[in-house]
This record gives C-alpha cells, sequence and structure tokens, in this order.
C-alpha cells in the first residue's frame, strides 16, 4: 500500500534497507554545449515507478518538501516559483519567476530547470537539465561540479522517496573533482 504524501516521513533517515549508510548513485549525469553558447547539465534517470508517480513527487508539494525542500511552487500554469538555496550555495540565495512550462504529466520548465518524463518498460525515463550561468567567482568547472554535485544528491534523493517513500535529505553530495563527466572538459 502507498504511503499518501501527508504521512510523509521527516528527512532523518539516510540509511538504506538493510541500515547502512547510503552511498550516491553512479548516474553522473554530463555538460552539453550548444552553438549559441548554453551550457546545460542533463542526467537521465530510469525510475521504477509510472510517469503518473514521478509527477506527483515532482509537483505535489507535501511531496517535493521530502526530497528537495528549497523549490515550492502551486502545480499550475504560470505559477509563481520560488527557490532558496543551502547555505553552502556560492550563488543567490533566492530565485524567483513564473513556470514557463507546465504540461502535466510530461513537462515542466522554471527558470533554467527542466523537467521531462516519458514512459520506458516498466517505469519513467526522467531527463532533468538545467542551465548553467557561469560568473566570476570560480572556474567554470568547479561551477559545473557543484550544479551536477548538487542536482546528482537531489535526483538520488526523488529516486530513494519514490523507491521505498523514505527521504534522504542528509545524503552526502558526490565530490565531482574526482569524477569523469562527459562534455566538462574544456570549460
Amino acid at each position: 500500500m502507498r504511503r499518501a504524501a501527508a504521512d510523509a516521513p521527516d528527512a532523518a533517515n539516510k540509511d538504506g534497507p538493510v541500515g547502512g549508510p547510503r552511498e550516491p548513485s553512479t548516474n553522473w549525469g554530463e555538460v552539453r554545449r550548444f552553438d549559441d553558447g548554453r551550457v546545460i547539465v542533463l542526467f537521465e534517470r530510469f525510475l521504477r515507478c509510472s510517469v503518473e508517480e514521478v509527477w506527483a513527487a515532482v509537483t505535489e508539494p507535501a511531496q517535493r518538501a521530502v526530497w528537495v525542500p528549497g523549490i515550492r511552487f502551486e502545480p499550475a500554469p504560470r505559477a509563481r516559483f520560488d527557490i532558496w538555496f543551502g547555505d553552502e550555495c556560492q550563488g543567490p540565495a533566492h530565485v524567483s519567476g513564473t513556470l514557463e512550462v507546465f504540461e502535466p504529466p510530461r513537462r515542466l520548465r522554471m527558470g533554467s530547470m527542466c523537467f521531462d518524463l516519458a514512459a520506458a518498460d516498466s517505469g519513467c525515463l526522467l531527463r532533468f537539465s538545467d542551465r548553467l550561468w557561469f560568473d566570476n567567482k570560480r572556474s567554470n568547472a568547479e561551477f559545473a561540479n557543484a550544479v551536477l554535485a548538487g542536482w546528482h544528491r537531489f535526483l538520488d534523493t526523488l529516486e530513494i522517496w519514490l523507491d521505498e517513500r523514505v527521504s534522504a535529505l542528509d545524503l552526502e553530495e558526490p565530490d565531482y573533482a574526482v569524477v569523469d563527466v562527459a562534455g566538462r572538459d574544456g570549460l
């Protein structure tokens, strides 16, 4: 039986099903450059649940609070979104805007982030992308590493939520400085 979002556990559990600490997935994502100068990070994740279940986890406030609590919006076309970044973020503390694309249950775009969902064998393929806006505070590679690590962690917490219905917000971010990421060279 599925647990209702209102019955979601708190964010204190990082242990896996057998009681050991969780490890980040090895789905490292990639960096893509376009001819017009845009640079994005892209993750593709196969999730073992339906498109509708993933859509609900991304768009329903109670479920979203379990795996990515800093993003808030009402699930409606042209709704306002707010994103609050953690203390360790070297970028802006808060970003807001309007949902640019809201096409249930397939596509959501807010600001530079896009969630695309497609049915796949016995599950859902999630394609998540975020545009990189480079600054002069650190190198482009360091900035890309920070964005990759943050989204890697949150996509892992989403997958854990969908698979096990437990929160894993204290999951460690992987160290992208030691990981080979397609497309990152030459940033």
